[in-house]
């Protein structure tokens, strides 16, 4: 008997792993979504729907798809505006899922805050709320980071160091109708924790080095696996990021958990968690480097699949680089000699010749990437050094 998955977005991904798992992939994607051949090549069928964020939309589509393909044996999300109405349709039809309400307090800094307030370990002293909400008189004595309460991808991040600068964020935000949460900055070095979780049990499947353009909007440039850092550094980790995915009651599927090491109290601070993959090519830089899927592993752990034996052992080593190019008209572009095309996985310009690149000022503003794998990190960074070296471009500046 044929059995189905309902992914909601456009996940190549998810489609391709549910593939792998014998489930056939029903796509649900917003109707200005872009389905390319390497979705269509795995699901089974694509409905479109104006928004996948509207629960009641969505929900009638998946009632439908139901009348027609009878044996769903599970409705996803792995794209973050689908996290929500993932976890509603399947409460509904009593399918497994993580809760709705797990679901609303991850995506919700300032809900994520209260809970993990509960352990002390896991506590950050935080102000959230709409701008008329927030003090007037900056409430840290030293820097912050303030951020949409439900952003994501590095957008509208800034950096306040003294009430001068709170004062003019103030006034420059003062129309805004976004909710915000403002939080101390802490000085460290950034990392993401990859887990996937079944029945409330967390298997973790690495941890990732991220790279940032550092203050004020903390761009993410670049990401390593493994990580380099001391083994006992990686279990105080683990335990807080096991902690947090407790607290939360986070039961199925895959996490992505935002880690800094703050090396004036020298611990561990989370900073964020998702109950989806990460993005910028993660995932996949930990499966070139251990093996290890973890789109497949978070849809085996919805049926109660899950290998038990899922303890990442790293025989490569992966990074991904974004180009971060300076604002202008790209007249041309072209690689002169790939060195180790082997070790080159993959590499994209987001821009064609004639294009106004923008300036960089969020994950989404980025010029283009490369992806690199082999032996150690620092051959791979080696080699995507060298690659970088022979991308000839020009841009005119206006």
């Amino acid at each position: 008997m044929n059995k189905y998955i309902i992914i909601l977005g456009a996940s190549r991904y998810g489609a391709e792993a549910a593939s792998k798992c014998g489930l056939h992939p029903i796509i649900v994607a917003d109707q200005h979504s872009s389905i390319d051949k390497e979705i269509a090549q795995w699901a089974k069928a694509v409905f479109y729907v104006r928004d996948i964020a509207e629960r009641t939309e969505v929900f009638c589509v998946v009632e439908k798809i139901m009348n027609l393909y009878q044996t769903v044996e599970l409705v996803v999300s792995f794209t973050e505006l689908g996290l929500e109405t993932a976890a509603y349709i399947s409460e509904r039809l009593q399918l497994p899922t993580n809760s709705l309400e797990t679901v609303v307090n991850t995506r919700n800094k300032g809900l994520m805050r209260q809970i993990l307030w509960r352990d002390p370990e896991l506590r950050l002293d935080v102000v959230s709320g709409k701008v008329s909400d927030l003090p007037k008189q900056f409430p840290y004595s030293r820097s912050a980071i303030i951020k949409p309460l439900d952003g994501f991808g590095s957008k509208e991040v800034d950096y306040i160091s003294d009430q001068q600068e709170w004062e003019k964020w103030l006034k420059r935000n003062q129309d805004h109708p976004h909710e915000w949460i403002l939080e101390p900055y802490v000085k460290g070095p950034e990392y993401s924790v990859e887990t996937v979780s079944c029945r409330g049990k967390h298997f973790i499947l690495g941890i990732t080095e991220k790279q940032t353009t550092g203050k004020p909007h903390f761009i993410e440039t670049g990401h390593i696996v493994p990580a380099r850092m001391e083994q006992q550094k990686v279990k105080q980790i683990e335990q807080v990021v096991t902690k947090a995915l407790h607290l939360l009651n986070v039961q199925y599927g895959p996490g992505h958990i935002e880690i800094k090491w703050d090396v004036e109290e020298d611990r561990p601070v989370v900073i964020e968690m998702h109950t989806r993959p990460g993005g910028d090519f993660i995932p996949y830089l930990h499966q070139l480097a251990s093996g290890f899927n973890q789109y497949e592993l978070g849809i085996l752990s919805y049926i109660d699949q899950m290998p038990s034996d899922v303890k990442p052992i790293y025989k490569k080593a992966s990074l991904v680089k974004f180009f971060m190019f300076p604002e202008g008209i790209l007249q041309q572009i072209s690689l002169e000699n790939v060195v180790n095309q082997q070790s080159i996985q993959n590499w994209a310009m987001y821009y064609r010749v004639g294009d106004y690149i923008k300036k960089a000022v969020d994950s989404y503003t980025r010029s283009g990437h490369v992806i690199v794998c082999s032996e150690t990190v620092e051959q791979s960074q080696r080699l995507c050094e060298n690659f970088i070296e022979q991308l000839k471009y020009e841009i005119v500046c206006d």
